[in-house]
């Protein structure tokens, strides 16, 4: 019998903090190639994760409440 061991996903492109509710929309951290982190937006027109605007901080997503479970399906997966 074969066993199938998950592994926890790491390098650039893994969500490091969220999805979270912020304001009306979401947001998440993830890593990028150089080690840093960047904030991206989920944009409920297209269903991608974009670039988020400069306001937004890392203290914002830190803090801010997580998405419930199910509430919107498929928003942690990447382009």
């Amino acid at each position: 019998m074969r066993r199938i061991a998950a592994t926890r996903e790491t390098g650039p492109g893994r969500v490091l903090v969220g999805p979270k509710v912020l304001g009306k929309g979401y947001a998440r951290i993830v890593a990028q190639k150089d080690g840093s982190g960047r904030i991206e937006r989920f944009d409920l027109v297209t269903r991608k994760w974009l670039p988020a605007p400069d306001s937004v901080t890392f203290a914002d997503v830190w803090s801010a409440p997580p998405v419930p479970f199910g509430l919107l399906p498929g928003i942690a997966e990447s382009d």
